[in-house]
Order: C-alpha cells, then structure tokens, then sequence
C-alpha cells in the first residue's frame, strides 16, 4: 500500500505485519485476529505491541500521499476511499470529509 514507503508494513508479506506478530511470538489462531474485539477482548497483547508504531504524528505522508493531495487542490478529487488506519491522508492537509477510511482512523 502507500503507507508502506512511510514505514507502516503492509499485512501479508514475508516482513509484514502478521510475520511481526509470529516473530515476536504471538500465536494468533489466525492473523486478522489481533483486529478482532473479541480475541483482543482476551487477549490484547498483540494488538497493543503493534499500535505505538502506527500513532498518528510519528510517521510521515509519502508522496502518493500528497498527489492524492494535489488531485484534491486540482478538483480532480471526488471522494478517497481507503483501508489505511494511519491517517496520513488527513495529515497532508486532505480535507477530512473527502476521506472515507473504510476500516476507521486513528484521526476517529
């Protein structure tokens, strides 16, 4: 995804997020788990390891980030549509209405 080149590490890969998890020895019946309230309900530890890493303000937009931006400023931008939690849209000045964060925001 986009926020990859910010640092955020994309979910499914051999150095993602869920390859994170299995190395810091959490054993999650399935990966998705730890984004799952009632596992973390339970078991919050692998969800509260991760999250320090993706609060707002410590990682930086990229520049697909402010292209989105600029789309915006040009009124080539309807509407933004995306599954990142991060809010680096919002953080480069993207209005917050035009964004429609599809599994919620830190910005929330």
């Amino acid at each position: 995804g986009i926020s990859v080149a910010a640092g955020i590490p994309d979910f499914r890969s051999e150095t993602g997020l869920y390859a994170n998890l299995k190395a810091m020895g959490y054993d999650l019946p399935k990966p998705e788990s730890m984004f799952d309230l009632k596992y973390f309900s339970s078991n919050p530890d692998a969800f509260n390891s991760l999250v320090p890493s993706l609060i707002p303000g410590l990682l930086r937009p990229t520049r697909t980030h402010f292209f989105l931006k600029l789309l915006n400023e040009k009124r080539l931008l309807r509407r933004l549509y995306t599954q990142n939690i991060d809010g680096l849209e919002v953080a480069t000045g993207l209005p917050h209405e035009k964004v429609l964060n599809w599994h919620g925001s830190f910005n929330d």
